[in-house]
């Protein structure tokens, strides 16, 4: 009798065991899940931002060299004008590349990815 309340028990820690694996798992699966999606809304929402951007400022590069023309010279003059500006700001942007783009950038990921998350959830 008691034999058999040895393997029974030992059956229901087997399977609990089991259990608690699967269960793990599933939560591993989760919460990587939720970690990448917040990472691709974020990269999402960053090309928007860069795209938005880029139209905004070709627009009002357009407009600029219109206006030189109008007022102080040919169009080439303010076409090159314009591309001199986004050649020093190009410089600019390559030379402090890892202070605004890629720091921030990991640090935005290690934050998604290495948050803890509340017990009382």
């Amino acid at each position: 009798m008691e034999s058999q309340n040895l393997k029974d028990n030992v059956n229901e820690i087997s399977e609990n065991a089991k259990a608690y694996i699967r269960l793990k798992i599933d939560l591993l699966k989760l919460t990587l899940t939720e970690k990448v999606s917040l990472i691709i809304s974020a990269l999402l929402i960053s090309v928007i931002l860069f795209l938005v951007f880029l139209f905004i400022s070709m627009f009002v590069s357009i407009a600029f060299i219109f206006w030189f023309r109008e007022y102080a010279g040919p169009q080439y003059v303010g076409a090159l004008i314009v591309a001199g500006f986004y050649l020093l700001v190009g410089v600019i942007i390559f030379f402090a590349r890892n202070r605004l783009f890629i720091d921030p950038m990991v640090k935005q990921i290690s934050k998604i990815i290495l948050e803890e998350e509340d017990e009382d959830k």
